[in-house]
């Protein structure tokens, strides 16, 4: 069989692994993981925001959104509220016992953070970050590309 060289997609699913690791473990204490920690800090700092655009910031699902804002609510670090004059929206506000969590979420942020990038220089950090985002972003274009590829095909076969 042959061997194919290990490609980018490797190095950035190992440190997406070990990144979930990293929140998992150090979170324990709060009841939350690697997961949660995500929404909570987007609720925190978007304060009111639906649950339709949580979604669509995380590129997640409406049953993902739904399972970890049900788990923050049950700890107390998420209210809910529904739109009045829209009942099918619901609004999400951080707690203020969300406030001591997300504190210790973006300390030990910035430590992960750092920690990966010790021996980068500010210039290279900042072309690493370019390559990301353009990366990233490449991502969504081939998804939705795929997307519309898949439901061609399946027009195709009705």
């Amino acid at each position: 069989m042959k061997q194919y060289p290990a490609s980018f997609l490797k190095y950035i699913s190992i440190i997406h692994r070990n990144t979930s690791r990293y929140f998992d473990t150090v979170l324990e204490p709060y009841q939350i993981g690697s997961g949660q920690q995500f929404f909570l800090r987007h609720i925190y700092e978007n304060n009111g925001i639906s649950m339709y655009d949580l979604a669509q910031i995380g590129q997640f699902d409406k049953g993902t959104v739904t399972k970890a804002v049900h788990k923050l609510e049950e700890l107390g670090y998420v209210t809910t509220v529904v739109d009045e004059k829209d009942r099918r929206i619901k609004h999400l506000y951080a707690t203020e016992q969300a406030q001591e969590v997300l504190e210790f979420v973006y300390e030990k942020r910035n430590l992960w953070k750092s920690s990966l990038i010790k021996d980068i220089s500010p210039e290279k950090e900042q072309e690493l970050q370019q390559l990301l985002e353009q990366i990233a972003e490449l991502s969504c274009v081939e998804i939705r590309n795929a997307a519309k590829q898949r439901e061609e095909i399946n027009d195709k076969n009705d």
